[in-house]
């Protein structure tokens, strides 16, 4: 795709979800979800406006100065995104990504990576020719980014159809359907009417991961109270653990880089029965007991590449 065909795409994208919701046949959004949600939309279009007008680390983070705390990281999943477009169609000495990383960025290194999935997943491109030289952890962050743009922009056919990406095996399946259950509160406007029709429409092998990231999401996006929560724990049915365990990440990625939100407060709150602080130590204390050799957690039980992430000492190196 040409880059000004491209950065066409994405300034149409300020209005995607609302397009969604019609074709999907959502006749009616809160709007509460509905500002939220474009809220948080335009944060992530604020951080790729950032990275796509300088390569200096400093002006971009100068740029997001502004942005309030608790979105700041959707900021930075843009940033990932436009320094991949850069790298993408201005190829320079020096990836662009890793140099904001090992700067000013590392505090924010996960949504970054995040980032560089969305952007690979808006054509979509293959990935093997852009993560190649990457370690698992940071493989894995690109993988869910990657998951979560397809079935934001490519919904028809990989939510709908229930379609999997060729070229993906073993366990970046399962991270891209954690990606892509993130999607579906998107996609679906937070419905808790319609997302466990989304998810059960899957076969029962996938419908773990995308409650992990119907989870993940609902804790750390927000954008609903508390009697959708409770109905949406309630949905969950036998993959209530894997919502509560998305949540509990999110809690864990929150902690992280010290953001407080009263989103992620309501749903743990909802999900967990305790703050969000409580949660995330309930994970360190859980990994702890983890042996380090180890090769890799039951997935059935573990978000694995999320648990690396929190206590990445604790846990022996992916598979």
């Amino acid at each position: 795709m040409a880059q000004d065909a491209l950065e066409t795409k994405l300034n149409e994208d300020k209005t995607l979800p609302v397009n969604i919701w019609a074709e999907r046949g959502i006749p009616t959004i809160s709007p509460s979800v509905q500002q939220r949600l474009r809220q948080i939309r335009g944060t992530l279009l604020q951080g790729f406006q950032a990275a796509i007008a300088s390569d200096e680390v400093e002006a971009i983070i100068l740029k997001l100065n502004g942005i309030e705390d608790e979105l700041r990281g959707f900021a930075f999943e843009g940033v990932g995104m436009g320094l991949t477009h850069r790298d993408l169609f201005a190829p320079s000495k020096q990836n662009r990504v890793e140099a904001f990383v090992a700067g000013s960025g590392a505090a924010y290194e996960h949504f970054v990576y995040v980032g560089v999935g969305l952007m690979l997943g808006k054509p979509p491109l293959p990935l093997e020719p852009y993560i190649s030289q990457l370690n698992p952890t940071k493989l894995w962050l690109v993988i869910d980014g990657y998951g979560f743009q397809h079935g934001l922009s490519h919904w028809q056919k990989y939510l709908d159809d229930l379609a999997m990406p060729e070229h993906l095996s073993g366990y970046a399946r399962r991270v891209f359907d954690q990606g892509m259950g993130r999607s579906i509160w998107f996609v679906d406007g937070a419905d808790v009417t319609r997302i466990p029709k989304t998810i059960g429409a899957f076969p029962p092998t996938r419908q773990a991961d995308l409650w992990g990231g119907i989870g993940f999401v609902c804790t750390y996006s927000g954008g609903v109270g508390r009697a959708t929560l409770e109905a949406l724990k309630t949905a969950a049915g036998h993959y209530q653990f894997a919502l509560i365990q998305g949540s509990a990440f999110a809690a864990k990625s929150r902690q992280r880089i010290g953001s407080y939100s009263a989103h992620t407060e309501l749903a743990c709150e909802v999900l967990s029965g305790m703050r969000p602080n409580a949660v995330a130590e309930n994970i360190n204390k859980t990994l702890q007991n983890f042996q380090t050799n180890t090769a890799i957690p039951e997935q059935e039980v573990w978000q694995h590449y999320r648990a690396h992430l929190a206590m990445p000492s604790t846990i022996a190196s992916s598979t």
